[in-house]
């Protein structure tokens, strides 16, 4: 091996090593990667206080974030301070992981509409998007296709 090909080879390893994480940053202040849902499904469902549909399907959110299935995130669209969201999530309920914030290669793009939830397989690649309000139907869906069966007490349709 000529010494243009090692160094060519060296210097993808180290590129490849120093790779930015995707990360978030939760409402309390708290660090994470995406890497530490690895192993699991996940849903990223983006929200704002001033979307009806996006609270409406608070519950459902909720429900599948106690339910034996997907860890879940709720996303504020809006960039709040940490103790407003903070605020916020107790105002509103929110019973799973409230984030302000992802940074850093997440398989998926700011989403245009409200609510967008996404599914994450548990590689962290992308399985579903899904814009609009969320029912009862396609959590259901989700987790016939994805992560359970029916009789595991996860939302009734």
């Amino acid at each position: 091996m000529g010494k243009l090909q090692v160094w060519f080879l060296t210097a993808l390893l180290v590129l490849t090593g120093c790779r930015e994480a995707a990360t978030l940053t939760l409402a309390n202040g708290e660090q994470r990667q995406l890497a530490d849902y690895r192993g699991e499904w996940l849903v990223v469902n983006y929200f704002a206080e001033w979307c009806a549909p996006c609270l409406r399907e608070l519950p459902l959110l909720n429900e599948l974030g106690e339910a034996a299935g997907p860890a879940v995130l709720a996303v504020s669209f809006d960039a709040m301070p940490a103790q407003a969201l903070q605020a916020l999530q107790q105002r509103l309920a929110i019973k799973v992981p409230v984030v302000a914030g992802l940074a850093g290669p997440w398989p998926f793009e700011l989403p245009r509409v409200l609510p967008t939830t996404f599914v994450l397989d548990p590689d962290g690649r992308l399985a579903e998007r899904h814009q609009g309000e969320l029912r009862a139907e396609d959590i259901a869906r989700w987790r016939d296709s994805y992560w359970g069966t029916r009789d595991q007490g996860m939302v009734n349709p």
